[in-house]
């Protein structure tokens, strides 16, 4: 498990939106040591190497670099590339933490942000070091959660049919045969699918979406058991506390009470 702490990051060292001008190229410049940063693509296309192969960026990529790493190479002339590009001082190198390449595909979310920071950034009465730690502990989290949360882009259609059914309804009745036959596909090719660009079961996917569902109306809601093992498709209160506690450790009234306490 990847450490998230702060504690080598000494400040902000630059915010702002760039705007790569027409028939230029960046050139990939190489991020000198004592910094990190970020550049979220905002519009346009650009690419930046991954290794020994360049990666195509766009509007909602967003690419961390750490010391040494060679930047945007490359920007494509008819349609240049934007970025908010945000850059720390940091008091030694750490360990990547999160990929090098994620996304962030609601533009409209992406552009408030960066109004937001650029507008704090310009405002000499928000602390430096608050402004530093809530910008890198808020990308650091994004990508964190696209990483851990982003759907295979591999997929088969038919599977991505298939896990936007039952994310849109996970109370209703998804037994592996009826899953199967959405996909018009067999049970153990349904399976094997679900292995392979899911790392897991139908069932276990299932019964993951409704345990998270539970969490949700645990924490939001003062719905009893009873109502909510029913939205959840869990059946019954019993069943609802026995999932619950093999799953996380906890009753579901404890998982309540430390999410008021």
């Amino acid at each position: 498990m990847h450490d998230f702490s702060l504690d080598h990051i000494r400040g902000l060292s630059g915010c702002s939106h760039f705007r790569m001008p027409a028939g230029r190229q960046p050139g990939g410049p190489i991020l000198e040591e004592g910094f990190e940063k970020v550049e979220l693509v905002t519009a346009g296309r650009c690419w930046a190497w991954n290794g020994s192969s360049e990666f195509e960026a766009t509007a909602g990529t967003l690419i961390w670099h750490h010391p040494g790493e060679r930047m945007i190479s490359r920007s494509d002339e008819s349609d240049p590339y934007h970025c908010l590009v945000v850059t720390w001082f940091i008091d030694r190198p750490v360990e990547r933490r999160v990929p090098r390449f994620t996304r962030w595909d609601d533009r409209s979310e992406v552009l408030a942000y960066g109004r937001r920071l650029l507008n704090a950034n310009s405002d000499e009465r928000i602390d430096r070091r608050a402004l530093a730690l809530a910008t890198y502990a808020h990308l650091q989290f994004h990508a964190h959660a696209w990483e851990t949360t982003a759907t295979d882009p591999a997929m088969p259609a038919q599977l991505r049919a298939v896990t936007n059914a039952v994310e849109a309804d996970p109370a209703a009745n998804w037994s592996v045969g009826l899953m199967a036959a959405r996909a018009d596909w067999s049970l153990s090719r349904l399976h094997a699918a679900f292995q392979q660009h899911l790392s897991t079961s139908p069932h276990q996917y299932v019964l993951d979406l409704r345990l998270r569902l539970a969490r949700e109306l645990l924490a939001t809601t003062p719905l009893g058991l009873a109502r909510i093992a029913k939205q959840c498709g869990l059946g019954s209160a019993a069943v609802l506390c026995r999932r619950f506690r093999t799953h996380s450790g906890m009753t579901p009234g404890t998982y309540r009470d430390r999410q008021i306490t």
